[in-house]
């Protein structure tokens, strides 16, 4: 029974632990990469509604001393504020693992002061009259595990790169200030910060002042005046290499750490065009004093959109010589979005927070649409409707049942909806839908908002009624699943459509109401033939009057609708397909089957978008015959674009044959671009036993590149060989290594565990010790990832550090508490296999053996001494 209990108790272990991962992953964006951002903290049960404001927070002020060495921050804040309707007797702040030293008021009285697991409260000796102004003062310290963190060269840090930054969303300021940390209530606020002489402070709204204090001390002061939410405070402190440009007289500026200026000017091309756009499309100026970007040393969001100062990742930093690869105008277009859409209005609460990063995900498209063109826009609409499908998420848009806010950023607020507001715009029309959104920001300005706000907007401009949307799209979930069938009537000339909504009914997800366009291509005529079918129902039949039988029908043509369509054209369509439009060209091409080689080859080599000529490359290497093969390889030369380069390489590494494998040699000799030359390296992990991939894996395992993506390549590959004879000069890299980015150090800790996890190898022991000690590094991703490669190496030793480290803790999720379990979990697994079951088994039928044969010898004892105790008694 103890056995079942304790496999029990860690089968609820790892179930945990695979959906805080699945969480993870499934806040995966595109833009804001918001699946660096932190985990749920604590899963509360329940359905979530806006807090109660007893008070209206008027101003914030902040004057703080962060200490580099010991990563503590202490100072004060003060809050001013008024009763809104009733006497207020107690303040509630928000606040978490703080030291408060004093507490003092001006116009009221603090009587006494309490502190919780996750709230000061402050009694008032009197009651504060409604509307009557009072200000509170909280002079405080703390050692915060969120919120603030440090970067110092204690940690591992580049000397020269020491920054510390702030990261509020969703609820995370409450752990280095006491605040109102929700996004119902605005108020103006100030920063001031002490900071050693040469470093910056970068924070909210204009710098009233820069002096110095005291021998090697500066202070900065900075004051936001205009309203924004708790979340949005910013804190950014360090060294830093700036840029400076202006969008009119808007100062822009790009601070970097200096280790990576060389960097800079790529994330800096687009800021000043972007904003420019931005004024022209929402109709609505810039709102801020200034707008700046800071990029922080392991960032845990791919960034976050502070008020007048967007804070993000230095990881997504990239050299020019990755060509197409990389990019930073979608992040930068996304952060930038928000200072409209989430900062100058915020949602009221975590259910609405599709109206902060809907918004920015699909102003990004626009965005990417002015830069780079129409089918540039279409296909970045098609990776939004391909996150949604592959998410198959059911939940509402609008959903209150989340267990922490953090559950709220995945594909329902991001790209599913970026796809409500481009259907909006498309059943509208472009210049009713801006003259919307821009009524929209112009009304709440300054405010927070609801989902109901956008839609009373909508119907008062448009006169028209869309509840149906909105429920639909909004309040309830899933997507519309359409199969549909064509027919061609030629006594009548009527094309005949039928539509079935075949999606998985439920309480959440209904049939849906949609306006589906309908095109035809009828020979002679150069546009299509436009209809809209009125799709309501689960089976429907529509009919078209043309005048000839169509060359190509086209489902939804401009792209407009977002539903899974299961549709494929007579054969002869085909052809006529790959001609038509970039999402016609690639749903074309993913229906080409074996038959189409020659097709697929043709597209790979000449169409026109590079985005079409990989959905080619993929297609080949998934048909997978010889003849595919060949026109793979064939239309892997001449790529000038990388982004094929790089789909070409993938595509010929999943086949995995000898001319695949000749083929990606040759291309890791002449190949310049680090991302595709990883890529290669990547794929020799196919190649166990090859000397000539042996030798180029441990040359490239000791050269030096960008971020260590080469290092990290060869590492990788190692790790698919399962090459445990490497083991010894992967540790010795990863101890020589002057800095690893803490998404790289559990790739990299995984792989040599794994190398390393047979009981044979002679360097467990030291791949064990190795990764014990960093279980106490000051960078929480390092701690993360050396929990779980201790349970990858399977390493009984182990459980002597894990154990103690998986349990107790407070209620908050504690990742690196949950990894230490998962690891003992795997371990006690590994001894539980059936060749150590065995030998148990074994040990205790010899042990049983054993007993039975001292059982018999007590037996014949006893059965000897019983004549000689009659013996005895005879004789008396």
């Amino acid at each position: 029974m103890l056995a079942a209990i304790m496999r029990i108790r860690s089968f609820i272990l790892a179930a945990a632990f695979l959906t805080l991962e699945a969480a993870a992953d499934s806040t995966d964006c595109l833009h804001c990469n918001k699946h660096f951002l932190p985990q749920p903290l604590q899963l509360k049960p329940g359905r979530k509604y806006a807090r109660d404001r007893r008070a209206d927070i008027l101003h914030v002020k902040l004057d703080v001393t962060p200490d580099f060495a010991k990563r503590t921050v202490s100072g004060s804040a003060m809050l001013r504020f008024k009763p809104i309707a009733l006497p207020l007797e107690k303040l509630e702040l928000d606040a978490v693992d703080l030291e408060i030293a004093s507490i003092t008021a001006t116009g009221a009285q603090v009587a006494e002061h309490q502190v919780t697991n996750d709230k000061l409260i402050i009694t008032f000796a009197k009651a504060i009259a409604p509307d009557a102004e009072a200000t509170v003062t909280v002079t405080y310290s703390a050692q915060p595990e969120h919120g603030l963190y440090f970067r110092t060269p204690e940690m591992g840090y580049k000397t020269g790169d020491t920054q510390v930054w702030s990261q509020g969303e969703a609820e995370e300021h409450r752990f280095w200030f006491p605040s109102y940390d929700y996004p119902n209530e605005r108020f103006t606020s100030e920063v001031i910060c002490h900071v050693p002489k040469g470093m910056q402070v970068i924070s909210n709204g204009t710098l009233q002042s820069e002096q110095a204090e005291g021998e090697g001390r500066m202070v900065f002061h900075w004051l936001q005046d205009k309203p924004h939410v708790n979340y949005l405070i910013a804190l950014a402190a360090g060294h830093f290499h700036q840029l400076d440009d202006k969008a009119g007289s808007l100062p822009l500026a790009l601070l970097v750490p200096p280790s990576h200026k060389e960097q800079a000017a790529n994330a800096f091309a687009d800021t000043r065009k972007i904003i420019e756009f931005y004024q022209k499309e929402i109709g609505v100026p810039f709102a801020w004093d200034k707008y700046f970007q800071v990029y922080c040393l392991d960032f845990i969001a791919g960034g976050m959109e502070n008020t007048s100062c967007t804070f993000e990742a230095a990881d997504m930093l990239f050299n020019s010589d990755t060509e197409q690869l990389r990019t930073l105008f979608q992040l930068d277009a996304h952060e930038t979005a928000h200072q409209w859409f989430g900062d100058l209005v915020t949602c009221r609460d975590w259910s609405h927070l599709w109206l902060n990063e809907g918004f920015a995900t699909y102003y990004t498209v626009l965005y990417e649409g002015q830069k780079l063109g129409a089918d540039a826009m279409k296909h970045a609409l098609w990776n939004e409707a391909q996150q949604v499908f592959q998410a198959n998420d059911t939940r509402p848009i609008v959903w209150r049942d989340y267990g922490d806010p953090m559950q709220q950023f995945d594909s329902r607020a991001y790209p599913k909806g970026a796809w409500v507001l481009h259907m909006l715009r498309s059943q509208l029309g472009a210049d009713l839908y801006r003259k919307c959104i821009r009524t929209y920001l112009e009304r709440h300005r300054n405010g927070i908002v609801r989902t109901e706000d956008l839609q009373d907007v909508v119907e008062e401009l448009s006169g028209l009624s869309f509840d149906q949307f909105f429920d639909q799209w909004l309040f309830h979930g899933g997507v519309p699943e359409l199969k549909i069938d064509y027919a061609w009537d030629a006594g009548s000339k009527q094309a005949r459509i039928t539509v079935r909504q075949t999606q998985k009914l439920s309480d959440q997800v209904r049939l849906f109401r949609v306006p589906l366009p309908v095109g035809f291509a009828i020979a002679g005529q150069k546009d299509l033939l436009r209809f809209k079918a009125d799709v309501s129902k689960d089976v429907e039949e529509f009919y078209f009057p043309l005048p000839s039988q169509p060359e190509l029908v086209r489902i939804d043509p401009d792209f407009t609708v977002l539903a899974k369509v299961s549709f494929t054209p007579p054969g002869p369509m085909l052809d006529k397909q790959l001609q038509s439009d970039v999402i016609g060209r690639m749903l074309a091409i993913s229906t080409l089957d074996d038959k189409n080689i020659d097709k697929l080859g043709k597209a790979l080599r000449e169409d026109a978008f590079y985005a079409v000529r990989s959905e080619a490359a993929k297609a080949l290497a998934k048909i997978a015959e010889p003849d595919a093969r060949a026109a793979l390889i064939a239309g892997s030369s001449n790529q000038p674009d990388a982004r094929v380069r790089r789909a070409v390489v993938q595509a010929l590494a999943a086949l995995n044959t000898a001319e695949s494998q000749e083929a990606l040699w040759k291309m890791a000799q002449s190949e310049k671009n680090p991302d595709i030359l990883a890529s290669v390296i990547e794929s020799w992990g196919a190649r166990p036993g090859d000397a000539a991939v042996a030798a180029a894996l441990r040359a490239q395992l000791k050269g030096t590149s960008f971020n260590n993506s080469l290092q990290l390549a060869a590492v990788k590959a190692l790790r698919a060989q399962d090459d445990e004879s490497a083991v010894p000069e992967v540790l010795a890299r990863l101890q020589s290594l002057p800095y690893l980015r803490g998404r790289d150090a559990g790739i990299a800790f995984d792989a040599l565990a794994f190398l390393a996890r047979r009981p044979t190898n002679a360097q467990r022991d030291a791949v064990r010790e190795f990764l014990t000690t960093k279980l106490t590094d000051p960078r929480h991703s390092w701690r993360l990832a050396s929990a779980k490669a201790l349970g990858t190496l399977r390493d009984p030793k182990a459980l002597a550090v894990l154990e103690p480290l998986s349990r107790g803790g407070d209620a908050r999720i504690d990742l690196v508490r949950e990894a230490a379990a998962k690891s003992v979990q795997d371990i006690r697994a590994g001894l539980e296999s059936p060749a150590d079951l065995k030998k148990l088994w074994d040990r205790v039928q010899q042990l049983q053996k054993q007993a039975e044969e001292q059982q018999k010898e007590l037996e014949t004892l006893k059965k000897k001494s019983q004549p000689a105790a009659a013996e005895k008694k005879a004789g008396k």
